[in-house]
């Protein structure tokens, strides 16, 4: 098995997962209780992390997430007050707060 992502939030591991679920890359969520032991455990250690079964599928997943995060990022618009790239069914600036199209 090998690490292929550590995830900000559970949501976020969960799309990846079925993102390479879909592609037929069998995977598994690591973590997935970890936040409870915040505090007792370091912050990094308790992330959700996807690993991949198969080592010979790692640079298939790679840049299948890599496609996922350019999808991401191309779908944003930028704010227009702190320039931060956001989602494009956002309202209002993750960032800044600021609103966000006309």
């Amino acid at each position: 098995m090998r690490r292929v992502h550590i995830a900000p939030t559970l949501l976020d591991a969960q799309l990846v997962s079925d993102t390479l679920s879909d592609l037929g890359i069998p995977n598994r969520i690591l973590n997935v209780h970890a936040a409870g032991a915040l505090g007792d455990l370091p912050f990094l250690q308790a992330q959700p992390e996807v690993w991949i079964e198969d080592d010979a599928q790692t640079e298939r997943a790679r840049e299948a997430l890599l496609h996922m995060q350019a999808v991401s990022i191309s779908d944003g618009a930028p704010c227009p007050r702190c320039g931060e790239i956001n989602p494009g069914n956002f309202l209002s600036c993750w960032n800044c707060g600021g609103m966000l199209g006309g």
